[in-house]
Parts: structure tokens; C-alpha cells; sequence
């Protein structure tokens, strides 16, 4: 993946563009500020749209946007919280235009008061399945900030950054997030307890 985008910066930052490189952001700023997030935009580009190819175009599409707002970088604090919202905001585009909806939990695992949940271990798909139709009703808010927040690992206040809220509001859509989620945790595991129970 690494070799990929490497070529990939080289065909987009090549000696016909340097010359209209401005001062305050050569191409090796780029490389090291810009290029050096591309696996964590990836990451997050994969888990909302679910295709590994689009998931690249997207990535690809959003270096190319920042080497044309290069200019800008020099006035943002946090590139990484920016390339992130520029991810986040081309993933959401390309699922309008293909009109879907869709959550990807193949390497996610949560920590949900106590209860670990991974598709590595041995869990029924029942609990998969249900966890995937939860976040899918989730709204759009809470499903990319619960997302952010258990799926990538992002602190509020990076979340805070990437969705252009502030920290009472990322709070409370994690929140409801992480009780609708876990509600439907508790069914499928206390039904399993029950049923174990009437068994005996």
C-alpha cells in the first residue's frame, strides 16, 4: 500500500509542478506533513465504504485536492483532523452517487461496557449481523463519530476537528451511539443466557 500511494504522489508532484510550488510548502512538506497520514486515511475511507478499490480512489482524490489547496496548509493546525474530514466528506459523496449504506466491521472490534467484540474471535454472526444493523440505523452523525471514536480510535477532541462539532455535541451523539449499540448487544446476550438458563 505504502509503494502504491508513494507512485502515486510521484505522478501528481513531478518537475512541471514544482516551479509553482509556493515557499511555505515544498514537496517534501508535503511528503511529511500530507503523505505520511495516507494508511490512517485509507483506514477510514475502507470502513465507510467497504471496497478496498474505492476506497483507494478516494485516497487518491483527496492527496489531489490538498496538493491543489496546498496553499492553504499553512494555515491549518491539525492536517491530519483535515485530510480526514476531506476523506470523510468524499466517501459520503461516492455513497450518494452509488446510493448506498453500508458499515464494514470486518477488522473493527469495540469495548462496550466489558463486552469485547470482534469477528476475529469465535462470536455468532448473530451478534455481527445485529451490531452491523444498529450502526446502520444509527444517524449519520452518531455512525461516523462512533466510527471515529471505537472503530479508528480518535480522541474526542480530534473527532471534534474532523466533524466540525464542539465537545458537548461529540459527546452526546457518542453517546446515544454507544446506547443504541449496546442495547442491542444486551439482547442477543442476555437472550443467550436465558436460553442457556431454561435449558438447564
Amino acid at each position: 500500500m505504502t509503494h502504491q500511494y508513494e507512485k502515486y504522489f510521484k505522478l501528481i508532484v513531478t518537475e512541471r509542478y514544482t516551479p509553482r510550488l509556493l515557499s511555505n510548502m515544498t514537496t517534501e512538506q508535503f511528503k511529511t506533513d500530507v503523505l505520511s497520514v495516507k494508511n490512517k486515511l485509507y483506514r477510514y475511507a475502507l470502513s465507510i465504504v467497504c471496497e478496498v478499490e474505492l476506497a483507494e480512489d478516494i485516497v487518491q482524490e483527496v492527496f489531489m485536492k490538498l496538493w491543489n489547496q496546498r496553499e492553504k496548509l499553512k494555515d491549518i493546525q491539525n492536517i491530519e483532523a483535515w485530510s480526514m474530514t476531506i476523506t470523510r466528506n468524499q466517501c459520503l459523496d461516492k455513497l450518494r452517487k452509488k446510493k448506498m449504506h453500508v458499515v464494514d466491521l470486518s477488522e473493527a472490534k469495540y469495548q462496550i461496557s466489558g463486552h469485547q467484540v470482534s469477528d476475529h474471535l469465535s462470536i455468532h454472526n448473530d451478534l455481527i449481523e445485529k451490531i452491523k444493523s444498529t450502526l446502520e440505523l444509527l444517524p449519520e452523525k452518531q455512525r461516523e463519530i462512533f466510527r471515529l471514536r471505537e472503530l479508528l480510535g480518535y480522541s474526542n477532541q480530534e473527532i471534534e476537528e474532523i466533524m466540525g462539532l464542539d465537545d458537548t455535541q461529540v459527546k452526546v451523539y457518542l453517546f446515544r451511539a454507544r446506547q443504541k449499540v449496546r442495547a442491542s448487544l444486551s439482547k442477543i446476550l442476555n437472550y443467550g443466557v436465558e436460553t442457556n438458563q431454561a435449558a438447564v
